[in-house]
């Protein structure tokens, strides 16, 4: 697969989206130091005219399974403890809101499939260190996220876009092709992805490679793609705001719940307190924050840019409301947190911010179907 196959390029802007360019011009200061200053500037200064125009219609939030992960990527350089996996748990949301045209719409924000992302090279070697304690057939009994939205009385047919804060352990065919012959997942959908993710699937380095699916977008026609060249603010109460470092084309799905507050969907923390380590119960964290002066924990696994994505992990601090994981933690909506487990015995967060859940659905229901 490679971009020129797909025939995607960033698209035009009409009048329902809209650029961000008060936040994506403060990375064109290369210096690490003053961006990280720039960004963090630009980001309080965006803050509060995103909020001023109000909140998003509803948003569901939906557990998805959980999968094993190494400590020492999720904690990078502050890991709490020897055991060499970790939990964290996919999970995602459906979010419908108001576009600047007056439309209404419906995003569905990181639909992973279990048994699609068990196919990167990573998940392989997981596996087999692992298989005594996580059972194959687990990713192939569990509901995905399609029969998950059913379940809450939500028709997939009714999404108009899907997207990943980024593609890492990706598959799409599945939810945008259709495979097997069967038809997508989301038939209506366009994927909207950084343009950036898009060349890498095109020409993956080796150090990428355990964390990516070779075609995972073939069989995608063109026209099902939206390429971005940065931060797009979709509509009342919701943007993705381009977070590069974990991957280079990561983004953040930043949105105004309709009971109050900012939020923030990232996997570049695997916890609030990650964004906050001074404050965290773990002491790991809290001694990495004191000697290292660090505001924030990256999860590092292929680490693009280091540079890069703590400032975005403080820019993204800029952006959102604080208070719903408890105290001063951002609204950092992490979409796959750790939790307890048996393979990290002990450790568990000290902080968690619930999953979002309010308004009513409308556009996104079944026929015939209550809010659910």
């Amino acid at each position: 697969m490679s971009t020129s196959a797909l025939g995607v390029s960033p698209q035009p802007f009409g009048p329902a989206w809209r650029t961000i360019d008060e936040i994506d011009d403060g990375w064109r200061e290369l210096r690490p130091g003053p961006r990280l200053c720039e960004l963090r500037a630009r980001g309080e200064a965006f803050a509060p005219r995103f909020k001023a125009q109000g909140p998003v219609r509803a948003v569901r939030t939906i557990d998805l399974l959980p999968f094993p992960y190494p400590v020492a990527f999720a904690f990078w350089q502050a890991a709490p403890t020897r055991a060499k996996y970790l939990l964290m748990r996919n999970r995602c949301q459906l979010i419908e809101f108001e576009d600047f045209s007056g439309a209404t719409k419906v995003l569905l924000v990181n639909p992973s499939e279990a048994d699609l992302s068990a196919r990167a090279g990573f998940f392989e070697q997981a596996r087999r260190e692992l298989l005594p304690f996580v059972p194959a057939s687990l990713l192939t009994r569990a509901p995905g996220p399609a029969a998950l939205l059913r379940r809450l009385g939500v028709d997939p047919a009714r999404v108009d876009y899907v997207t990943f804060d980024h593609l890492h352990v990706q598959d799409l065919r599945r939810g945008l092709a259709g495979e097997g012959g069967r038809p997508p997942l989301y038939p209506n959908a366009k994927l909207l992805v950084n343009r950036r993710e898009l060349e890498t699937l095109a020409a993956i380095h080796p150090l990428q490679r355990p964390w990516w699916i070779d075609g995972a977008l073939d069989g995608v026609a063109a026209e099902r793609v939206v390429a971005l060249a940065g931060s797009v603010w979709l509509g009342k109460g919701l943007a993705l705001v381009w977070t590069p470092g974990h991957t280079l084309g990561n983004h953040s799905i930043v949105f105004h719940a309709p009971d109050g507050g900012v939020y923030a969907i990232s996997e570049n923390g695997v916890a609030p307190e990650c964004y906050l380590p001074a404050a965290s119960q773990i002491r790991a964290l809290r001694e990495y924050a004191r000697k290292y002066e660090a505001e924030v924990v990256l999860n590092g696994n292929t680490l693009e840019s280091a540079l890069s994505q703590y400032s975005s992990m403080v820019l993204e601090k800029a952006l959102v409301d604080r208070g719903a994981g408890g105290g001063e933690l951002p609204n950092i909506l992490c979409s796959s947190p750790f939790v307890r487990s048996p393979l990290a015995w002990g450790l568990g967060p000290s902080h968690v911010v619930p999953g979002v859940n309010g308004g009513a659905l409308g556009s996104s229901l079944a026929e015939g179907t209550g809010n659910g």
